[in-house]
């Protein structure tokens, strides 16, 4: 592999003119850079990003750390946050940290360690107080983690609301949220306060289901699925916290003769691109991923220009498919 000296060496030139030209740091003549990158290409030099920013206060990497890459909604971040990193000429640093808060830690010395322009933390984890002391920006997404930690967010209460307002449309009277177990902070448990507040505007108490916090990593809801259905089988609606849900929910229906919108109506959350693939295809409330994921990125990338608000968000829609 080439070296910046073997760089030099080809143009004639010495380590720290290739060094400043690469970082900017001072201006070449176009006579010497174009002779740099002549050797830079004919070499197929590759700048090393780690040592580039340990020579600078910060590096051109952006690091996101999320709860798992099983969620296809987490797949639709990850690919989204790529995207627009790319686009401002940045790197990803992906970690996931499967709920596992000593990994999320070591995560983080490896962030710091490479001097990230900022970090996007999509995790579930509850140990909140190192990232107060992390210099680079940090974006929480989807949560609120303290005053002093700006996030970005869908509105989830109102999805919870446009849910509502759609079974009931539909003459649904015996509904039920069925969720993953709830964790401190994250907004997607407003979800359901706007869902219940907005049946209980009609007398009427939906049933609430929590499934155990292994399911979220897993993405294996079956055995919840069953457990639900023993103890509310009467409900005509069921609003579900995410797309994998609300499908494993119609997959049951399919195989137990519960016809679905006759019998039972269904509501996912996300809009993943499977919700429009199964059938019947998935009602669901869209999450304006992309809009969270450019904003995410760009609070980062022009962090120093501007500060980032301490609380945005994004509005949501209802897509309604046959399973409703």
């Amino acid at each position: 592999m080439p070296t910046l000296k073997d760089v030099a060496d080809r143009a004639g030139v010495t380590v720290t003119t290739v060094s400043r030209m690469l970082n900017n740091r001072v201006q070449i003549s176009p006579k010497t850079r174009e002779k740099i990158n002549k050797a830079i290409k004919d070499l197929d030099y590759r700048p090393n990003e780690l040592a580039r920013s340990l020579s600078k206060k910060s590096s051109q990497m952006i690091g996101l750390i999320i709860a798992t890459a099983n969620n296809y909604f987490f797949c639709k971040v990850i690919n989204a946050v790529e995207w627009y990193t790319a686009q401002y000429g940045y790197k990803l640093l992906l970690c996931i940290s499967n709920h596992e808060t000593q990994k999320e830690i070591e995560y983080f010395n490896m962030l710091k360690a490479h001097k990230v322009a900022g970090v996007i933390l999509a995790s579930h984890t509850q140990d909140l107080e190192r990232y107060l002391t992390f210099s680079a920006p940090i974006i929480s997404f989807d949560r609120t983690l303290s005053p002093q930690i700006p996030s970005v967010c869908s509105d989830n209460y109102n999805g919870g609301v446009l849910a509502a307002q759609h079974f009931l449309e539909k003459g649904c009277k015996r509904p039920a949220y069925f969720r993953d177990m709830p964790k401190s902070g994250m907004h997607a448990s407003f979800r359901y306060d706007g869902f219940a507040e907005a049946f209980k505007r009609r007398d009427i108490e939906p049933h609430l289901f929590s499934a155990p916090p292994e399911c979220f990593i897993s993405m294996k809801y079956e055995e919840s699925i069953r457990v639900f259905f023993r103890q509310y089988p009467d409900v005509d609606a069921v609003f579900a916290s995410n797309d994998i849900i609300a499908l494993q929910i119609l997959r049951y229906c399919a195989q137990n003769g519960i016809s679905v919108p006759e019998q039972l109506k269904v509501i996912g959350y996300d809009n993943t691109d499977l919700s429009g693939f199964c059938y019947p295809a998935l009602t669901t409330i869209s999450q304006p991923i992309d809009d969270n994921c450019r904003f995410a990125v760009e609070s980062i990338v022009r962090f120093k220009e501007k500060s980032i608000p301490i609380s945005t968000i994004y509005p949501v829609t209802l897509i309604q498919r046959e399973s409703t």
